[in-house]
């Protein structure tokens, strides 16, 4: 799926292709999607950063991480 909107850099904001929702902002700044989208820009972006090399999936992320991806999606 392809959000739509102006980049996050550039201050603006990207909206849902279907509902026109706008999208949700993940830990790092990116635009997520769904839950799924939001924890596997985390899990890569994570285990990009040096002494985070091990970071290969949900459990393994960072508490501040995982606490954004509750708060973004509380009902799943």
């Amino acid at each position: 799926m392809e959000l739509r909107g102006k980049p996050y850099y550039m201050g603006g904001v990207a909206r849902h292709p279907i509902t026109g929702e706008q999208a949700k902002v993940n830990h790092y700044g990116g635009y997520v999607c769904s839950r799924r989208c939001d924890i596997r820009a985390c899990v890569e972006l994570e285990g990009t950063m040096p002494g985070c090399g091990s970071v290969n999936g949900y459990n393994r992320l960072s508490c501040y991480a995982k606490d954004r991806i509750k708060s973004n999606w509380p009902e799943e």
